[in-house]
């Protein structure tokens, strides 16, 4: 949950910052611009969140299976399974 918040927050903070710098270039049009901004804002927040887990272990903990989610019959579990998270 880490991850995300903190992803989410870098995402944001991209979103805000690239475009300022690449207001600075003139290169191809206001769409294209907003295109790379986006692509990289998205770039930076998923590597961003792959640190933040792997720093907090929780790319270490092992997942269960689809198999035993649906055979155990926890709504918690299932719900999380859904959700994506762990």
């Amino acid at each position: 949950m880490l991850g995300f918040i903190i992803s989410t927050m870098a995402f944001s903070w991209a979103m805000f910052a690239l475009p300022r710098h690449s207001g600075v270039q003139s290169f191809g049009t206001e769409q294209s611009r907003k295109l790379l901004v986006l692509t990289l804002a998205t770039v930076f927040s998923i590597g961003i969140g792959w640190v933040v887990d792997e720093l907090d272990g929780d790319a270490d903990r092992p997942h269960p299976s689809l198999t035993e989610v649906i055979s155990s019959g926890d709504p918690v579990m299932l719900a999380k399974l859904f959700i994506g998270i762990n």
